[in-house]
C-alpha cells in the first residue's frame, strides 16, 4: 500500500485524488495540510476518507509512511511546497503552474537537481487523446515542418465571472490570468513546436469588461437554467459580483511569439464568450491542422490537389478532452510502478518562463526578446552542477 498525502485541499486536487483513489485499491490518502481546516474537513467528506488533518507543512512532510505529496495550494505557494517537499524526500505531483516568478522557477530547477525524486505537473491537456494525436501527426511529419501557428483560449462568460470572483482573480495568490489559466495552452505550443524557445514575444491586453459600469449585464440577461445569474457559473463558490470585485487579473489577451526556430505563433485569451474555443490552427510546409477541443474536432488537410480532408476527430469530452482521466491512471502507474512522468519540471519552468517573457511585453508595451530570462533562469541551475 503505497501512502501519500496532500498539501492544499482544493476543487481541484480533490478531483483528481478520487479518480486516482477509483483506479487503485493500493493507495491510501493519510495526511492532508490546508491553512483551512475546513477545506481539509470537505476533502476527507468528498473523498470517503479519514486522513490525519495536520497542524502544520512541516508536520506532514516529517511523515516518513508519505511517499509522494499532491500540491493544490495557491500557485504562489508551488514553488515553496514543492522545494521543501523534495527536501523531504517525497516525490511530488503539483498542479499547474509550477511557479509564479523566475527565482522561484529557479529554485524549483536546483532542488530537482540536488534531490533527484521523481516529479509530475498537472499539465492535463497534455495526456488528451485529443492533443496526443495532434503531437503524433507533427511527429510523423503528415504536415511537414511548422510553419506557424495560432491558438486560443476563450473563456465562457460565466467562467469568466467565477474566474474574476475566486482566487485565481488575485495576482498575489495566483500570478497572471496567462500563466494560470492558459499555461496549458502555452505547454501545449513548446511541446509541439519541440526543442525550441519563444525568443521574441509581444502582447497587449487589459480589463476592458468586468468594469463596474459593465454590471448592468448581469441585471439585463436572464438568469441560468440552475437560477444562477449571468456571470456566475458558480454563485454558491464565493457569491461575489465579479463587476465590482477587486481583481487585478486581466480579462482579454493577445500575443505573438517568433521561437527561436522560427516558428511564429498568435495567441488569443477572453473571459467573455460566448463560443467558448480552445483551438489550434497549425500551418506545415506539406499540410495544415485545425482543431478545436472544446467542439471535439481534428481536421488534416495536405497541400495538393489529389488529397482530401481528413476528419480525425475523438468528439466532445469532459475533463479537459478525457486528459484528467489519463493523467490519474498515469500518476497511479508512477506511485505503484515508478512509471516515468510525461511532464517535467522542465516543461513546467519553460511553460511559466514564456509566461512571465509575454506579460513582461503587455506592461511594458513593447517586444521581449526572452533571451535574458533563459539565460537567468538556467544560469544558476548549471552553476550550481559545476
Amino acid at each position: 500500500m503505497e501512502k501519500i498525502a496532500i498539501i492544499g485541499c482544493g476543487a481541484r486536487i480533490t478531483g483528481l485524488a478520487k479518480k486516482v483513489l477509483s483506479i487503485s485499491n493500493n493507495i491510501e490518502i493519510v495526511a492532508l495540510y490546508d491553512t483551512e481546516i475546513n477545506q481539509m474537513d470537505k476533502i476527507n467528506s468528498s473523498l470517503g476518507i479519514k486522513a490525519q488533518k495536520m497542524d502544520s507543512l512541516e508536520d506532514l512532510l516529517a511523515l516518513d509512511e508519505v511517499s509522494w505529496v499532491m500540491i493544490g495550494s495557491y500557485n504562489a505557494l508551488h514553488a515553496n511546497h514543492i522545494v521543501d517537499s523534495f527536501a523531504a524526500g517525497k516525490n511530488v505531483f503539483c498542479e499547474k503552474p509550477i511557479a509564479t516568478n523566475l527565482e522561484d522557477c529557479k529554485k524549483i530547477l536546483i532542488a530537482k537537481e540536488k534531490f533527484g525524486k521523481q516529479f509530475m505537473l498537472g499539465f492535463t491537456l497534455r495526456y488528451s487523446n485529443h492533443y496526443r494525436k495532434i503531437k503524433e501527426l507533427l511527429d510523423s511529419g503528415e504536415i511537414g515542418d511548422i510553419i506557424s501557428l495560432e491558438f486560443n483560449e476563450t473563456i465562457h462568460f460565466d467562467h469568466g465571472g467565477h474566474i474574476k470572483c475566486c482566487w485565481r482573480g488575485q495576482k498575489q495568490f495566483t500570478g497572471t490570468h496567462l500563466l494560470e489559466k492558459c499555461c496549458h495552452d502555452v505547454d501545449l505550443v513548446n511541446w509541439m513546436v519541440g526543442d525550441a524557445s519563444a525568443k521574441y514575444v509581444s502582447s497587449f491586453g487589459g480589463i476592458n469588461f468586468f468594469k463596474p459600469e459593465n454590471e448592468y449585464r448581469m441585471k439585463e440577461l436572464q438568469k441560468g437554467k440552475k437560477g444562477q445569474p449571468a456571470y456566475c457559473a458558480w454563485p454558491k463558490a464565493h457569491n461575489k459580483n465579479p463587476f465590482t470585485i477587486k481583481s487585478d487579473v486581466i480579462d482579454n489577451q493577445v500575443a505573438i511569439i517568433e521561437f527561436d526556430n522560427q516558428v511564429r505563433a498568435t495567441f488569443h485569451t477572453n473571459l467573455n464568450t460566448a463560443i467558448p474555443e480552445r483551438r489550434l490552427y497549425i500551418i506545415g510546409t506539406h499540410g495544415t491542422i485545425r482543431s478545436d477541443l472544446i467542439a471535439g474536432q481534428i481536421e488534416l488537410q495536405k497541400i495538393g490537389y489529389e488529397f482530401e480532408r481528413e476528419d480525425l476527430s475523438f468528439g466532445v469530452t469532459d475533463g479537459h478532452g478525457g486528459g484528467d482521466d489519463i493523467l490519474s491512471k498515469h500518476f497511479t502507474e508512477m506511485v505503484l510502478n515508478q512509471a516515468p512522468s510525461l511532464t517535467s519540471v522542465e516543461d513546467g519552468v519553460k511553460a511559466a518562463v514564456t509566461c512571465f517573457a509575454i506579460d513582461q511585453a503587455m506592461d511594458e508595451r513593447r517586444v521581449v526578446d526572452a533571451s535574458s530570462l533563459w539565460d537567468d533562469v538556467y544560469s544558476s541551475n548549471l552553476a550550481m552542477q559545476s
